[in-house]
């Protein structure tokens, strides 16, 4: 699996490694449901997060990779970062600002796109089934939507139906429910503007399984928010349940994203993202999850004993619960904008690519049934007529292969 294969490339590369591995220790602590853990998290996470940055200024303006320095220049810049971090720590908070935007805006275009991936790749399956093929691509397209609009509803219904006072007391705010239905209207939206496509006899069956895994997903960061906004209880297999619900998805999400940095997306952003190095990338996207993390579970009770008169300032003024409400009404726009973007981007681009490539195999079957005139009479070369599907089929079988050198060339790239 590319996923695989694109994570063992952290073992290459023992610098980044350890990033990785002081984030997840970090990831999997700070959200505990107690206090003195969660502090933990914190104190694990203070010195990172300084680090974090360090490295990604210096990566702006070093002129070789930052994984490619020797151990003894790591250790230094790590100590070196705490003194001279602390000295810039009014321009820090504005770029903090800006990784928490930036950490949803990478990871919902990379499981968007993910979920895009996994359905183009059923949808090749199905094209090369013997038989019933249309039906099988049609049966995913209206079952997938169809799925994905009945799970939606009972994301809805299930605070009513299911009793979640072993985890909060607090209700689901109206606006998160109302993130289920406005992603159902964007699906059928969505599906909506492939019906359109079909009238041009091209299908986007990859849909089907995009709405699904978009609607689990969509779940999964009302869920997040949600936990976030409302007080947990601290005991009982509530709350360590409603932990583990959570943190797995969360850790995969982190691997997931990795291995799109590393492999899928890597060409991409070398290429849109030219005044930026990879390693930059990649330590901005772990630097804005430690970030979101931090400032979500920092005890900002703490700040009122620091004799620092702007800390002092920003303790006295700080609305805990409006930064949370800013900041996930942030979260779940980036998302649904995401999602409209991503989908009639890639709905168009698979359309106009297959209309595109079904004009040029006519013309190549043209040229064999009508060759050019030639001074000795040419047999007349005959050839069934073939369907769109079977187009269609030779069209993906040349993507698959485009696909398989592009792969091949993603394991050149070095960190």
């Amino acid at each position: 699996m590319d996923f695989i294969d694109n994570l063992k490339k952290l073992g290459k590369n023992w610098r980044l490694l350890a990033l990785v591995i002081w984030l997840l220790i970090g990831v999997a602590i700070i959200p505990y449901p107690n206090p003195v853990v969660s502090l933990i998290g914190i104190i694990i996470f203070f010195p990172f997060l300084v680090f974090l940055m360090f490295l990604f200024l210096l990566s702006l303006v070093s002129k070789k990779s930052i994984f490619e320095y020797p151990p003894w220049k790591i250790i230094l810049f790590l100590l070196v970062s705490l003194p001279i971090m602390a000295l810039i720590s009014i321009v820090l908070i504005l770029l903090f600002i800006i990784s928490v935007i930036t950490y949803f805006l990478f990871t919902s275009w990379f499981i968007l796109y993910g979920c895009f991936l996994i359905g183009r790749r059923v949808d090749k399956q199905a094209l090369k089934t013997v038989k019933a093929k249309a039906f099988i691509r049609t049966l995913i397209f209206i079952g997938g939507l169809t799925a994905s609009i009945i799970f939606l509803y009972l994301f809805i219904i299930a605070p009513k139906l299911f009793d979640f006072s072993v985890i909060s007391d607090t209700p689901m705010p109206w606006y998160l429910n109302g993130v289920y239905i406005l992603v159902g209207a964007i699906l059928i939206g969505l599906a909506i503007t492939i019906v359109v496509y079909k009238f041009h006899k091209v299908f986007n069956g990859w849909f089907g399984i995009f709405a699904i895994l978009v609607s689990f997903y969509t779940l999964f960061l009302v869920i997040k928010i949600y936990l976030g906004l409302a007080p947990t209880k601290t005991t009982g297999f509530g709350p360590i349940w409603a932990y583990l619900t959570m943190i797995i998805p969360d850790l995969l999400i982190i691997f997931y994203s990795l291995s799109t940095l590393m492999g899928s997306q890597a060409e991409f952003l070398s290429k849109k993202l030219k005044r930026f190095e990879l390693d930059t990338v990649i330590i901005w996207l772990i630097l804005s999850k430690v970030t979101y993390e931090f400032i979500h579970y920092f005890p900002y009770d703490l700040l009122s004993g620091i004799q620092i008169p702007w800390i002092q300032w920003f303790a006295d003024n700080i609305d805990n619960d409006l930064i949370n409400q800013v900041k996930n009404i942030a979260v779940l726009g980036f998302f649904v904008l995401l999602l409209i973007i991503i989908g009639l981007y890639e709905i168009m681009k698979y359309s106009e690519g297959k209309l595109k490539a079904r004009k040029e195999e006519k013309v190549k079957l043209s040229e064999i049934i009508f060759p050019e005139p030639t001074i000795e009479e040419p047999e007349i070369i005959t050839e069934e007529s073939k369907t769109i599907d079977d187009i269609d089929v030779a069209i993906s079988k040349e993507d698959d292969f485009k696909e398989k050198n592009n792969n091949e060339s993603e394991k050149d790239l070095t960190f």
